[in-house]
């Protein structure tokens, strides 16, 4: 008989907000259950501590700084998670289930995936009743407002209370074409030049 490899397995975070990109390893955290009852308890300290830290501004990777104590991170700022870490169900046998699509706006972003809901559920109360805490939604896409890829992620946790609007939706803001811009750019030049023109000033 082999023995059993008794070392806890290797958890890291990347935790998005509408400001600053964060990664580390959550303390006390083993698996993606723990994670999500430690944020969807409300007795716990507000700010969830990351070890072996690094933060960047959004939007730009190459400005990442590695701290050397570890970070404190406000649980009510979260926007969305990824999570890369096992997903230990603890023997508990799960009533059958479906993934529907859903599209969710949570300024700065707009995010578009599969939540997992009972069979049977209707899915714009069952989402109503998932937007009360933090969720896990799978096959993820991330965009901006306006549409624009920013990335993906195969399983990340989302925090209800930063979403603006839901809905059980495959459709989501595409980007706009460059074209729109250049007519009214061409249009306001055509305005600019059929204005009358001002009076030569006399010289003094």
């Amino acid at each position: 008989m082999s023995k059993l490899d008794g070392r806890l397995p290797s958890v890291r975070i990347e935790i998005v907000t509408s400001t600053f990109v964060a990664s580390g390893v959550p303390e006390g955290i083993h698996d993606l259950g723990r994670f999500l009852e430690n944020l969807n308890n409300t007795t716990m300290a507000r700010q969830i501590t990351l070890r072996t830290p690094a933060i960047r501004p959004l939007y730009r990777a190459q400005a990442q700084v590695e701290l050397e104590a570890p970070l404190l991170v406000r649980r009510d700022e979260i926007i969305f998670a990824n999570f890369e870490g096992p997903h230990f169900t603890h023997g508990v046998v799960q009533p059958a289930r479906s993934d529907i699509a859903v599209l969710l706006m949570a300024p700065p972003f707009q995010i578009q995936g599969d939540i997992s809901l009972a069979r049977d559920a209707e899915s714009t109360p069952a989402l109503q009743a998932l937007l009360q805490g933090f969720f896990v939604m799978r096959h993820a896409l991330v965009y901006d407002a306006d549409g624009n890829a920013l990335g993906e992620g195969e399983q990340i946790v989302v925090n209800g209370a930063a979403v603006q609007m839901g809905s059980a939706s495959h459709r989501r803001i595409e980007p706009v074409s460059a074209a729109p811009a250049r007519v009214e750019r061409v249009l306001s030049t055509i305005e600019a030049d059929a204005l009358p023109e001002e009076p030569a000033k006399r010289a003094a």
